[in-house]
């Protein structure tokens, strides 16, 4: 081979094909990092309450009953529903049952022969709010041993 007759023209040639910098195009790669806080709730004081109801004569036979406070504490603003009131086995009589979520003086949600529609806490994220649940239950007026059952929900986000 003869390299006298290589021109000047040919040696740049080859030395731009040797650059790989000047030949290749950039390139990226793009990584997405993602993560999850788990919702907890906790029931902090009060939860799977046995209250003794009063009662009285009128309204032809009342029972009335007032949970302690519930502390209802989450790491998310929350959403509740009270659930209907159940007679547990077999009462003496049919009787008219409304439960009353409270929150400190105000109702929140009411429930009776149904659920209570789903309302809003109005919690603080990871402060513990009080309710308690107030039962009335009118019509009692046969003698024996009567008892109710109602479910507090707190909901997932």
């Amino acid at each position: 081979m003869n390299f006298k007759r290589l021109s000047l023209v040919a040696l740049q040639a080859i030395g731009l094909g040797l650059m790989p910098a000047a030949a290749l195009a950039d390139i990226t790669d793009t990584t997405t990092f993602t993560g999850t806080i788990p919702g907890a709730c906790f029931y902090s004081s009060g939860a799977s309450q046995t209250v003794a109801m009063s009662y009285s004569a009128s309204g032809s036979g009342t029972f009335t009953g007032t949970t302690g406070n519930i502390g209802i504490s989450c790491n998310y603003v929350t959403s509740v529903t009270l659930g209907e009131v159940t007679a547990n086995g077999s009462n003496p009589v049919t009787t008219v049952n409304t439960a009353l979520l409270k929150k400190g003086a105000s109702t929140i949600a009411t429930s009776g022969a149904e659920a209570s529609a789903t309302v809003s806490l109005a919690n603080t994220a990871n402060v513990i709010d009080n309710v308690t649940i107030e039962l009335s239950s009118t019509g009692a007026n046969v003698v024996g041993d009567y008892s109710y059952t109602v479910v507090l929900t707190t909901l997932s986000t």
